[in-house]
């Protein structure tokens, strides 16, 4: 009987025969944009950093060299200086500009000027190809100290470039003196005499406007050009661009709305959609999927955590909210705009909020991979791409539980749940067929394959970064009879023919998928399950290894339909957990 057993044990458990191929890369702020004539997935991110991969899961590092009219692999210190584009048009009339974006970003700068190297400040890159244009345009942040930031339009005949300089989309710092003619600000207000008063800001330039990087451009479903932009301080603005040339649209006006730090349209910087009075937020990324704009944000600061007395400490986690409109409003399952109207702490343990949905945040003891030093923390600065292929992936770069301010790129599979919202799937893409319509066609885990031993996961808002928190699992088991017993308990339901599953843990009511996937880096296959409740936490859930608890099997056919146990006894139609032989076919209960 021992050797009958082990052999129907071998039968039933995944093999370990091969390992899932990643090749992974160090991309911060990284960028994903699709090029359909190389059948190749770009991410471009901050200090040039870049990297393809043809997969979602291979990346291969790549540079992306800088041209002038007399060089195609300049020094950005001389790449950023003379722009391409020197004439505006607004109303019909033109108007003649030329911005220096190395100048303006080192008057920011404490040491001046001579001092000022732009090699460290091209930070979070956003690439898209611009169907008018026929070109790749790349809008790139150049930072400056106290502000004086810009965000800089580059265009390439093919995405791996060299990007030329073209124009300035926005810039943010004009705070004193006349240092404001050196801006587009003329160009957008008409002539000015003086400073207008609501810029007069000085020091405290961050609680009324925008750090000017962090862009993203997107279509929307009419057709029209958009960039949201921003970190911090101010919060987060909107633009409408030019399909023509894309750069700003100078003839889209903006009335100016609000008055003090409580403005939410500006003639100049557009429209706030996200943040403000120096709530953090940052990384702003649309997406449009199924019916709805999604709007990630990233909360905190970005390092590891684990020092005292550093903002970094927040510890990145991905938030997010959607609208009906590219432009707004942004709200979360509660109905809360993303747009603050006071200061509120609204990352760590001592969080006034818990605005916008927490996708999720840093875990540990997670599957074979995210554990021990290799737990995952400070996970942020997100893009999200709805392939061609019928599949949505969301890229991010991560930190570690004890790897110091080391970071990798990763990417999981994003799905929409019963009632619109995303869920991020447990564990990284590793070439899994399902695509976001088969979640709503198909039931990609059968009812009877359900039911078993899982690790549950439940992600918290106010995680302490400066004593590096990370959540870990607790073992659960989903019964046969839709009950949830272990750790925590409470119900699950799956709706037949789709992937929906409802989850309730205490009183608690989740609303999720249930899915296959590898647990990387090994080809080990497990029921999944990623769901979200209404207050906007989530949890995911993935069945264990030889954990389906196999207690009781018999290895040959029941007679009448009755059960045996290992013994050769009968049983009555088993309570206990295990997998069962009824009529020759396995049974899981």
């Amino acid at each position: 009987m021992r050797k009958i057993l082990l052999l129907l044990l071998s039968a039933l458990l995944p093999m370990c025969v091969s390992a899932v191929s990643l090749k992974r890369v160090s991309v911060h702020d990284p960028s994903v944009v699709w090029d359909p004539s190389s059948q190749t997935y770009y991410i471009f991110g901050s200090h040039r950093d870049h990297a393809k991969s043809t997969d979602m899961m291979n990346w291969t590092k790549i540079t992306v060299p800088w041209a002038t009219a007399t060089s195609s692999n300049a020094d950005p210190n001389v790449a950023f200086t003379t722009p391409e584009v020197t004439k505006i048009k607004k109303g019909g009339q033109e108007y003649d500009f030329a911005f220096d974006a190395v100048k303006w970003s080192a008057l920011g700068g404490a040491q001046g000027q001579a001092k000022y190297n732009v090699t460290g400040n091209q930070w979070a890159p956003d690439v898209i190809y611009n169907k008018a244009m026929q070109k790749w345009c790349m809008y790139l942040s150049i930072n400056g100290d106290n502000w004086y930031s810009s965000i800089i339009m580059l265009t390439a005949d093919n995405i791996e470039g060299p990007y030329r300089y073209q124009a300035p989309v926005v810039i943010s710092g004009f705070k004193n003196g006349t240092e404001y003619k050196d801006t587009d600000l003329e160009v957008v207000l008409g002539s000015l005499d003086a400073l207008p008063d609501r810029y007069k800001t000085g020091s405290k330039w961050g609680e009324r406007w925008p750090n000017n990087i962090d862009p993203c451009v997107f279509y929307d479903e009419e057709g029209k050009l958009w960039m949201s932009y921003g970190s911090w301080s101010g919060g987060i603005w909107m633009l409408e661009l030019d399909e023509e040339t894309g750069l700003r649209d100078y003839d889209v006006e903006y009335e100016l709305t609000g008055k003090g730090n409580g403005i939410t349209v500006d003639p100049y910087f557009g429209k706030k959609i996200a943040g403000g009075y120096y709530v953090s937020g940052e990384a702003s990324y649309i997406e449009h999927i199924g019916d709805y704009y999604f709007l990630f944000m990233s909360y905190g600061g970005l390092a590891a955590g684990g020092k005292a007395n550093d903002y970094n400490n927040g510890g990145y986690q991905m938030r997010v909210f959607r609208s009906e409109n590219p432009d707004g409003p942004y709200k979360d399952m509660n109905g809360t705009d993303a747009v603050y109207n006071s200061y509120q702490l609204n990352f760590g343990p001592d969080a006034n909020s818990n605005r916008g949905i927490n996708i999720f945040g840093a875990y540990t003891d997670w599957g074979n991979q995210a554990k021990g030093n290799l737990g995952e923390r400070s996970q942020g600065h997100n893009s999200i791409i709805a392939a061609e292929d019928g599949r949505t992936y969301l890229v991010y770069h991560t930190r570690f539980q004890n790897r110091n301010e080391e970071h990798q790129v990763r990417v999981h599979q994003v799905f929409l749940s019963k009632n619109g919202w995303l869920v991020a799937a447990p564990f990284e893409y590793t070439g899994e067929q399902v695509t976001t319509a088969d979640i709503a066609t198909t039931q990609q885990i059968a009812t009877d394959q359900i039911p078993g031993d899982y690790k549950l996961l439940i992600h918290k808002y106010k995680l302490n970064h400066l004593k590096k928190e990370a959540v870990s699992p607790v073992d659960i088991q989903l019964n046969a009879d839709g009950t949830i017993s272990g750790s925590q308990t409470g119900t699950w339901s799956i709706e037949e023919g789709t992937s929906y599953v409802i989850i309730k843990i205490g009183s608690t009511t989740y609303y999720g998928v249930f899915v296959e996937q590898t647990l990387e880096p090994t080809d080990d296959k497990a029921v999944a399950f990623t769901a979200v409740t209404k207050n906007g936490q989530t949890i995911w859930g993935y069945q264990t290894a030889a954990a389906t608890g196999i207690e009781q099997i018999v290895n040959r056919p029941s007679v009448n339909g009755k059960y045996y146990d290992l013994l050769g006894r009968p049983v009555s139609t088993p309570q206990r957990k295990g997998i069962y032989i009824l009529n020759g076919k396995k049974v899981i209960r």
